[in-house]
């Protein structure tokens, strides 16, 4: 296959190796340059992809936060049957499902 060389804004460059080629174009590829073995191609992304990373960015942290939130809330639960001296879920305690704060956190 072929290898064609990408220029980036930022002085970047990448190498791209061509292995199965369709016939249908690609709709980021809007220009050709270059003549030889070596081709700049002009690559347009979408207007949107700055709105999708924000996006992204506020999942992950949203998620992050849910995630954490939730085990401390099951921590604190556990720790409050602790404090009362109940016997443990691993020496066969089953006071954690009466917990409202262990369940708050499993449910988050």
């Amino acid at each position: 296959g072929a290898v064609l060389s990408f220029s980036c804004r930022d002085s970047c460059q990448a190498w791209c190796q061509i292995i199965n080629v369709s016939e249908s174009p690609s709709p980021f590829l809007t220009s050709m340059e270059g003549t030889g073995n070596e081709t700049n191609w002009s690559i347009s992304m979408p207007s949107g992809n700055k709105y999708h990373l924000y996006i992204g960015l506020a999942l992950a942290i949203g998620s992050s936060i849910f995630i954490g939130s939730s085990f401390i809330l099951k921590k604190k639960g556990l720790l409050k049957l602790a404090d009362r001296g109940v016997t443990r879920a691993g020496q066969g305690g089953y006071s954690y499902l009466k917990e409202w704060l262990w369940w708050a956190g499993l449910l988050s």
